[in-house]
């Protein structure tokens, strides 16, 4: 089983509402550089789950226009969503690959704590991408099998 999970892309500062915040145009354009780019290992996702927050959703509906996929909101997938409801659930749906589109600190915390690894050690940047295989959802049981951020965070690095 795999497992594709993003953080949603460059968003604007401010909003009336956290949830309501944007995407700027340097993040549409980061978004659609990781759907190009990762295309042939993106080709196995069936289905995309996102966020409800506004910038998710224009996350995943970028990368469902690349991808041919449908969206599924997940209202378990907010910031502070608490990570063994999203295992629990990507545990229901094993026999679909899922690209997870979210945002920080769950993606960070559902990598780091799938694939064993010590609490921070992967921070995603907006529009990161990480690929994980595994026979069961369950922390430490996963394989990162790589995590890439789009080409201009690595030029702000």
């Amino acid at each position: 089983m795999n497992v594709f999970i993003m953080r949603h892309g460059e968003a604007e500062a401010m909003a009336q509402t956290d949830a309501h915040r944007e995407l700027t145009p340097e993040g549409r354009s980061d978004i659609t550089q990781m759907a190009s780019s990762y295309s042939d290992a993106l080709s196995q996702v069936d289905v995309i789950w996102a966020s409800t927050y506004v910038r998710a959703q224009q996350t995943a509906a970028i990368m469902a226009e690349h991808l041919s996929k449908p969206i599924i909101t997940q209202p378990f997938l907010p910031p502070s969503a608490n990570p063994t409801e999203v295992l629990s659930a990507l545990e229901a749906s094993r026999h679909q690959t899922v690209l997870v589109v979210s945002h920080q600190p769950l993606v960070g915390v559902l990598v780091d704590g799938l694939a064993g690894l010590e609490a921070g050690r992967y921070r995603m940047t907006t529009s990161a991408l990480a690929y994980l295989s595994t026979d069961v959802y369950a922390n430490g049981c996963c394989e990162l099998r790589w995590l890439h951020h789009p080409t201009s965070a690595q030029a702000a690095c």
